[in-house]
Order: structure tokens, then C-alpha cells, then sequence
């Protein structure tokens, strides 16, 4: 496993999943830039405090969050995953107070380093499939042909 695979899987296991927050420090340059859905991330995230406040208020509202690394990816100093995550919704999150649904999401990151810490996250999510699966927004119908 190289450098980088290590450092993206703490970033999973214990930023995301475990809400560990001071390894934030260990793995994220201190300019990181975190691109995630417009749905759920006011712009740009552009330090290291900003998103473990990301992380710490979405911990909150699925506390036992579990991510899952399911392919990697490498070029050079990018590295993209594949992964999974599962979690009860129990907490308010962006104004949705939690009802004890379960979720399971999928997304994809692409990760860019320099000096073997991550400076920049492009992060792509279902989004509308989590709050499908949390009861938020009804299945949309097929249209049908006529």
C-alpha cells in the first residue's frame, strides 16, 4: 500500500467514520480545498478546521456512520476512490431532524496531494438517493412511453 492509499484510508476510518478529528491535522494540508455536492456543502471548504466542522456536524447526525473503501485508484499525486457508507439517522442535519432511518450512500473522491498530504477532495455522492432511502424526497416514477 503506498503512502497516499495510507493516508486515504485514515482519512475514511478515522475522520469520517470514527469522527476523529485530530488526524485532520496529520492528513490535510493546511489550504486543503474540499469540493463536495451542493446539496449538502456550502461551497468550498478551505481549511483543515472547516472540514473537521464538516465532519463533526454529519458524525453528529449519523453517529454510527460506517464507510467502506471499495476500489483505489492512483496517478501519480491523485488518487480517486470508490466507496460505500452505511449509518441511522438520528440527529438534525441541514435542518432534517433525525428519525432513526437507516441509509446505505455510495460516492466517489478524487484526491490530490502535495508534500503526501491531501490538498484537495473533489467528493461525489448520491445525494438524492440518501434522502430517498431517509423517507425525505418519494421515489420518482418511470415515465412511461406512449
Amino acid at each position: 500500500m503506498s503512502d497516499h492509499e495510507t493516508v486515504v484510508k485514515r482519512y475514511y476510518e478515522e475522520l469520517f467514520t470514527e469522527g476523529a478529528l485530530d488526524v485532520a491535522e496529520e492528513i490535510l494540508a493546511e489550504d486543503i480545498r474540499y469540493h463536495g455536492p451542493r446539496s449538502v456543502t456550502p461551497g468550498t471548504l478551505e481549511s483543515p478546521s472547516q472540514v473537521k466542522a464538516f465532519v463533526k456536524r454529519y458524525h453528529g447526525a449519523f453517529p454510527d456512520i460506517d464507510y467502506h473503501v471499495e476500489s483505489v485508484f492512483r496517478s501519480g499525486d491523485q488518487v480517486a476512490v470508490r466507496w460505500t457508507s452505511e449509518g441511522t439517522h438520528t440527529e438534525e442535519l441541514f435542518g432534517i431532524e433525525g428519525q432513526g432511518k437507516e441509509f446505505t450512500g455510495t460516492g466517489l473522491n478524487v484526491f490530490e496531494f502535495e508534500d503526501g498530504k491531501i490538498a484537495e477532495v473533489w467528493s461525489y455522492w448520491d445525494t438524492l438517493g440518501m434522502v430517498r432511502e431517509l423517507g425525505l424526497v418519494a421515489p420518482m416514477g418511470l415515465a412511461s412511453k406512449q
